[in-house]
């Protein structure tokens, strides 16, 4: 009859298991201790080396801090250190360079591309100088910006012969006058020179519709100007205000793209 076995017996047996499994893994020799001892000193090497490695890996530089502390009028100073990960280093681009990768093909065309919209870039603020002085030749008042628009197809087209303003667009509300307003919102038309990038000056109306939204509107005479400067769909152009010494209302187109 088999003998049963206490629950202290049965935890030795489970912990000589273990500590057989252990020295087997170990190489473990009965017949040369000096063996096993190495082994097990080898081992013992290589998990400190790793513990070792993992410390230098996760020690950050200290930082000292001073921290003054008042006490009745006087002050302590106390030092606390303070672990912070290394800084960072940001390099600012300049604001006019693009980044361009890839192969050389790729480079040239964005290189390219680049070039072309700074030198539109100048040749825009060349012409919004020519049109600043030409006004100014003519004795008229400081232009403003009333809109910057990218034309539609039927800001071009025949059928319609006008130029649409979105009133919510317009940059400078103020560029009429209160009796002009009052014109506008009985209505009437207000008749005005418009100036194109060729310093041409044609006599159009200026009115304004009310449809979904609000717009101001340039027309009579509009498609002279579109076929005289060759606007089409997709250009964008500047619409710029501004009065002569009679307070005429006058306006001046400039080409954008």
């Amino acid at each position: 009859m088999a003998t049963k076995l206490t629950e202290t017996e049965i935890k030795k047996q489970k912990c000589r298991k273990h500590i057989a499994n252990f020295l087997s893994a170990l190489n473990f020799h009965d017949n040369d201790p000096e063996t096993t001892i190495k082994t097990m000193r080898r081992k013992l090497q290589e998990i400190e080396q790793k513990q070792s490695a993992a410390a230098v890996v996760l020690k950050k530089p200290p930082t000292i801090r001073k921290i003054i502390i008042k006490f009745g009028g006087s002050k302590t100073s106390t030092v606390e250190e303070q672990r912070r990960l290394p800084p960072i280093v940001l390099h600012k681009r300049p604001h006019s360079e693009t980044l361009v990768s890839g192969n050389d093909d790729d480079i040239e065309k964005d290189s390219k591309t680049l070039i072309c919209k700074r030198q539109k870039n100048i040749n825009n603020n060349v012409d919004s100088a020519n049109v600043m002085d030409f006004i100014t030749s003519m004795g008229g008042s400081e232009a403003e910006l009333v809109i910057e628009k990218r034309l539609t197809s039927s800001d071009v087209t025949s059928n319609h012969g006008r130029l649409l303003m979105p009133a919510l667009k317009v940059k400078n509300p103020g560029f009429l006058s209160v009796d002009e307003k009052i014109k506008l919102g009985n209505r009437e038309d207000i008749s005005v020179w418009v100036f194109d990038p060729e310093k041409s000056r044609s006599t159009l109306n200026l009115t304004k519709w009310r449809m979904s939204n609000e717009y101001y509107v340039l027309k009579t005479n509009w498609n002279d100007v579109v076929k005289a400067n060759g606007l089409k769909e997709g250009m964008v152009i500047r619409v710029l205000s501004f009065r002569l010494h009679d307070q005429k209302l006058c306006f001046a187109l400039v080409r954008v793209a």
